[in-house]
């Protein structure tokens, strides 16, 4: 009896230490959402004391200083490309920021080139729209002298926003469009061809103006025509008639938007 006593109780031991053995060996998953978001707050913060420091005042406007404005934030939150996200669209955007981050280091290595100003302001504009990201889906907090700086930077980030969102609207719009022959006003033997299309601005943008590049192409793949169309005060919804004219026989139509205006 005490025998069986004793196994019993060694049994009951054995269970208990290995149902220690495995709770011990189970680790809690670490995520850095929150970590990310009030790590960015910091970076942006150690940003703009480096450039508001009047010590680097000749050196912010440079090489130097572009890609140490820069880098000051990625020190702080580069890491976070490696760890663990809970939300994985906040994984995705924390990506895109850092990613556009070391963008801008390879733009800050072209300073003095020609390009380097247009090459900056789109660098600027990708990082401030994915800000926006970011701050979508978790609030981004920074210190309370610079909360007017990362107001503007939002409120910067929108009208890019916006503006990314107006032109792939405009563009599928344009490769919407279907010109064919009129053949009853065209001319074969004097080689003047008419083209229409019938478009509806289903853009629900009201147009001051609107230019569209045609591009006429053979079948060989070569550019034999271009024309542009111009609109001025399109409304959205409106229906318009569409022409060019060209000499060219072709057998791909390119359309591109050129330039536009929306209005107020």
């Amino acid at each position: 009896m005490k025998r069986m006593f004793l196994v019993i109780s060694l049994l009951f031991v054995s269970i208990i230490v290995a149902g220690c053995g495995t709770t011990s060996t189970k680790k809690e998953v670490k995520y850095y959402d929150n970590d990310f978001v009030t790590d960015l707050g910091k970076a942006l913060d150690a940003r703009w004391a480096y450039t508001d420091d009047e010590a680097n005042a000749d050196v912010v406007m440079t090489e130097e200083g572009y890609e140490t404005a820069t880098q000051t934030e990625l020190d702080v939150i580069e890491k976070y490309q490696d760890l663990k996200f809970k939300d994985s669209k906040l994984k995705e955007a924390a990506l895109a920021y850092i990613n556009e981050l070391k963008n801008g280091l390879e733009v800050a290595k072209t300073y003095g080139s020609d390009s380097f100003y247009d090459n900056w302001e789109k660098h600027y504009d990708s990082r401030t729209s994915k800000l926006i990201a970011i701050n979508d889906i978790k609030k981004i907090e920074v210190s309370e002298k610079n909360q007017s700086i990362l107001d503007e930077l939002l409120a910067s980030g929108k009208e890019v926003q916006t503006k990314n969102k107006n032109e792939d609207t405009i563009k599928s719009f344009a490769d919407s469009l279907t010109f064919t022959l009129d053949e009853a006003n065209s001319d074969e033997s004097l080689s003047y061809y008419i083209y229409t299309a019938t478009a509806e601005n289903t853009t629900q943008l009201n147009f001051e103006y609107l230019f569209l590049d045609i591009k006429l192409i053979d079948d060989q793949g070569t550019t034999v025509d271009t024309q542009t169309i111009y609109e001025n005060d399109w409304a959205a919804n409106e229906k318009r008639n569409l022409e060019f004219t060209t000499d060219k026989t072709f057998s791909t139509i390119q359309i591109t938007v050129n330039d536009y205006s929306l209005e107020d």
